[in-house]
């Protein structure tokens, strides 16, 4: 299911057919740090226990993936209208950073590492609510004129 994923992730973000914006963006990393927090926790409890695999058709997991695709759009959308380069950076590694959790997830052993890749997913989506949420990553600012 993961490797489903991840192959899903690649073959979109080199395709370049995703769009988004920076709303996209905080509104996925809402939902994935809520949700990412809850796992984290439960997870937490019997942590030498073996790992669960996520279930198939796992919304977290489809929302992340989501979220590596909007977080790899919007950089290139800062880039296109000559954005702040630091921002731009932030999100590309925003979208590979979002790859690298899913593979923690797969390669989990206990509910520990379970736990653990749960809280750095929890920690890249607020980071990612934070960050997007700057207004130069929505573009610029409209004036009005004072007609």
């Amino acid at each position: 299911m993961i490797r489903a994923v991840l192959t899903a992730l690649a073959l979109a973000a080199c395709s370049g057919a995703a769009f988004a914006d920076s709303a996209r963006v905080i509104d996925l990393a809402g939902r994935i740090a809520g949700e990412a927090e809850t796992r984290a926790d439960a997870f937490r409890t019997a942590p030498a226990a073996p790992a669960e695999a996520p279930a198939t058709g796992d919304r977290l997991l489809a929302d992340l993936t989501d979220f590596a695709l909007a977080a790899r759009a919007l950089s290139a959308e800062i880039e296109a209208r000559g954005g702040p380069e630091d921002l731009k950076c932030i999100f590309r590694g925003m979208s590979r950073d979002a790859g690298a959790r899913i593979e923690a997830l797969d390669a989990a052993e206990t509910r520990a590492d379970m736990s653990r890749a749960y809280a750095e997913i929890a920690r890249l989506a607020r980071q990612a609510e934070q960050i997007a949420a700057d207004p130069e990553a929505s573009g610029p600012a409209m004036s009005c004129s004072s007609d």
